[in-house]
């Protein structure tokens, strides 16, 4: 089932996509819901971002092929040592934008790009469970898009702005229920041409490792959001260009880029 979250009228609710049209649910979607008979069409509404996280969640570094690209691209030696064991960190539910929003580029940044991933939608409050267990805790999957800006801005001790800048999250275009998350394709396209393509059968810790993994000490809350690492090869971004993530199966997040004001 692919569930989204819309506005339309100045009216905003979550809905199930069928396909040309989407069926407005009535209710909390983690909690007590119900679909109705009231249809939008999906070109009369706007897609907003999947959900309203309490934390969004990114774990880098999670493909041995990113991993490989970034030694090349960037510090070498600092790659191999932030590649070492399980670093998951806040991405910052604030940079979140929704479908066909525009990823603002900060004037005084440099070498800005983009990393198309998969991300875990989760559906219940989870702390301290296995990878065993963690499907049960997962709603769903989406798409993000983990703009980061590195240039001279990979001197920063944190990653409060060479990844949490404002529109510097792209999550969307909404909510899959029913996909198998380790078996699916990533393709990242700039300007209508394909640039990477991978798998997520790639990754180092597989998305319920991941769950697991954050919920040892922190509480994972419904709706939050985790983004699971780009698969392969990143490219500088620029005012006037548009990004597309597809994944088979979820959907096509798009997003165009601008310059600051």
């Amino acid at each position: 089932m692919r569930i989204a979250r819309f506005s339309v009228d100045g009216w905003e609710s979550y809905g199930r996509v069928e396909g040309d049209r989407v069926r407005v649910i009535q209710g909390d979607i983690f909690g007590k819901h119900q679909e109705t008979q009231a249809y939008y069409p999906l070109d009369r509404v706007k897609l907003l971002p999947p959900t309203r996280p309490t934390t969004f969640w990114a774990v880098g570094l999670n493909y041995a092929a990113h991993i490989a690209h970034q030694e090349v691209a960037l510090d070498a030696e600092r790659i191999k040592r932030e590649s070492q064991g399980f670093r998951p960190w806040h991405k910052g539910a604030h940079c979140i934008i929704g479908q066909d929003e525009p990823v603002v580029i900060p004037a005084d940044s440099d070498y800005v790009h983009y990393e198309g991933e998969l991300v875990i939608v989760i559906g219940r409050p989870a702390r301290k469970i296995t990878p065993e267990e963690a499907p049960h805790f997962i709603l769903g999957y989406t798409i993000g898009n983990d703009i980061s800006s590195e240039g001279s801005w990979h001197k920063d001790i944190s990653n409060w702005r060479k990844k949490g800048s404002d529109t510097f999250g792209p999550v969307g275009p909404w909510i899959e229920t029913d996909v198998d998350p380790h078996n699916l394709e990533i393709i990242t396209r700039l300007n209508g041409k394909e640039r990477d393509r991978g798998s997520t059968s790639g990754m180092v810790r597989n998305c319920y490792a991941v769950v697991s993994g954050i919920s040892k000490y922190c509480t994972l809350h419904p709706g939050d959001l985790i983004l699971t690492g780009a698969p392969g090869a990143v490219e500088g971004i620029k005012p006037g260009d548009v990004m597309e993530v597809e994944i088979p199966g979820i959907g096509i997040l798009r997003n165009p880029v601008i310059g600051e004001d």
